[in-house]
């Protein structure tokens, strides 16, 4: 892994060979989501996602929270106005991890609260550690989850069981976020970005262009009718198929032998 950068000191930038990590650098302040914090994750998602070579963003934070959302503070002496254009801001550093166009994981290596878990939910996998607690509680302070956790964390998980979370605004264990489906491992404290990165290097060895295919089917296709999702579905195998990659990974199996994918 390449030498620590970032747009700001609140956010690190780290590229390796084919794995990205963004890390959130202000334990000091639980990683608040704030709008300084804000701009300076959009900005290193939309780096990490452009650099050529990365094929996995990890997503993390430093200390011992992944992100604890907003400032109440701040928000109580701004004006609606203003906590509408600060929403604006997070929102879009929150849909720019979305957009990151490989696979993304959230290393949730401490508690995910409100705009945190709606971070970690913008993420396509999510790796929790057994004490972090995850959970949207808005609605415990007379707003709601307006930087995707309403609409992502339904599409996660059960709709009744996203319905409780938001309506209670409980907060729940990482056991029971897996149990919901809402993380994929759950992981002692400390090895949780090293669990992450053991995911990443298992995408990473897979074919690109068939990763990128089953990314794009798994984020647009889900809403549609399982007939039109399939004639989608088959334009992308058609795609593949004629990739020097699909011949690769054909001649590595009939060769017994670990494929060697160049993305084309």
């Amino acid at each position: 892994m390449a030498a620590a950068e970032g747009p700001s000191p609140l956010v690190e930038l780290a590229v390796g060979e084919h794995v990205a990590v963004i890390t959130l650098a202000n334990p000091e302040r639980r990683n608040v989501l704030d709008l300084p914090m804000a701009a300076a994750l959009r900005e290193a998602a939309e780096r990490a996602g452009s650099t050529e070579g990365v094929r996995c963003v990890v997503l993390t934070g430093s200390g011992n929270t992944f992100a604890a959302g907003a400032d109440i503070a701040e928000l109580e002496a701004a004006s609606s106005e203003e906590n509408l254009a600060y929403n604006r801001e997070l929102l879009a550093a929150v849909d720019a991890v979305a957009a990151i166009p490989v696979p993304t994981i959230a290393a949730v290596n401490g508690h995910a609260i409100g705009g945190g878990l709606e971070l970690a939910c913008a993420c396509v996998l999510r790796v929790a550690s057994a004490k972090a607690k995850l959970g949207l509680p808005e609605v415990r302070l007379g707003i709601i989850p307006a930087t995707g956790g309403l609409v992502r964390l339904p599409r996660l998980i059960s709709p009744t069981a996203a319905a409780k979370l938001l309506l209670t605004g409980d907060l729940i264990g990482a056991a029971e976020a897996e149990a919901l489906g809402l993380v994929n491992a759950v992981v002692e404290p400390g090895l949780v970005t090293q669990e992450a990165l053991a995911i990443a290097a298992r995408i990473v060895g897979a074919a690109p262009l068939s990763t990128r295919a089953i990314l794009d089917s798994l984020r647009n296709d889900g809403g549609l009718p399982i007939a039109e999702a399939n004639r989608r579905v088959e334009e992308r195998l058609a795609t593949v198929l004629g990739s020097a990659d699909r011949r690769e990974g054909a001649r590595a199996f009939l060769e017994r032998r670990d494929p060697v994918f160049s993305g084309s």
